[in-house]
């Protein structure tokens, strides 16, 4: 496991992201916390940055105070290429925390956590809370183990994949770290058959499973999140 963590763009990413369109990622993270990215001079950690795309999205937008950690030299090394205003430090996170001890006014933690072993969980929260400056921020992407379609593909599909979380598990876990105001949405996304087609499809498909979800726990079934990611913001 630890090889192919260490090693994860070779293992992993290259072979089922042929298809990544920075564009469309830029339109996607822009929409999805364009409130929160207002102010560029907010110092921003990227955990997990991979090969830098967030990174860049970040700097495109004006942003100059960032930093990412990578376990994998493979993808740090690439995100060092594309950036210009980042420092990227390719060591484990919780050896990062133990050599640095800066403060953040945002924490990323994109398709991460969903790696990490279920008993460091929490000790790696309270290290992000620990790193937030006073009304800091961490904002979570990971797979949604309530997505009925896709929950057993997103668990499955990387075997590095550790665990998987819905709303009450992931708001549970970073109770414990010390995070208030949590909270939970479904990822907007840009991959569609067309914004004609794909919201009508969409909506009705979504109000098919919530009624049949229904006749199992009722009407908690239209509280669900239903998206095959999902998005946590929380404030320490």
């Amino acid at each position: 496991m630890k090889m192919l963590i260490e090693d994860y763009y070779n293992s992993h990413y290259k072979h089922v992201n042929e298809d990544f369109n920075i564009d469309n990622y830029k339109k996607t993270l822009i929409r999805e916390h364009g409130d929160i990215l207002k102010n560029k001079n907010k110092k921003i950690l990227d955990i997990g940055c991979g090969a830098g795309f967030l990174l860049r999205v970040l700097e495109e937008q004006g942003f100059k105070n960032l930093v990412g950690v990578e376990i994998d030299a493979s993808q740090a090394n690439e995100a060092k290429k594309g950036l210009s205003h980042s420092f990227i430090f390719n060591e484990d996170v919780f050896s990062f925390f133990n050599n640095n001890k800066e403060k953040y006014d945002i924490v990323f933690l994109y398709d991460l956590i969903e790696h990490i072993n279920k008993e460091n969980i929490v000790p790696l929260l309270k290290l992000i809370h620990n790193s937030l400056n006073m009304d800091g921020i961490i904002i979570i992407k990971t797979p949604n183990a309530d997505s009925p379609l896709f929950a057993s593909r997103m668990r499955y599909l990387d075997f590095t994949h550790e665990i998987l979380f819905n709303k009450e598990s992931i708001e549970m876990v970073l109770r414990e770290a010390g995070f208030k105001d949590i909270s939970c949405k479904g990822q907007k996304t840009f991959f569609s058959i067309g914004k004609i087609l794909s919201w009508p499809i969409r909506f009705f498909g979504d109000s098919t499973i919530r009624l049949y979800l229904a006749t199992y726990i009722g009407w908690n079934s239209f509280r669900l999140i239903l998206t095959p990611n999902f998005i946590i913001t929380a404030k320490k």
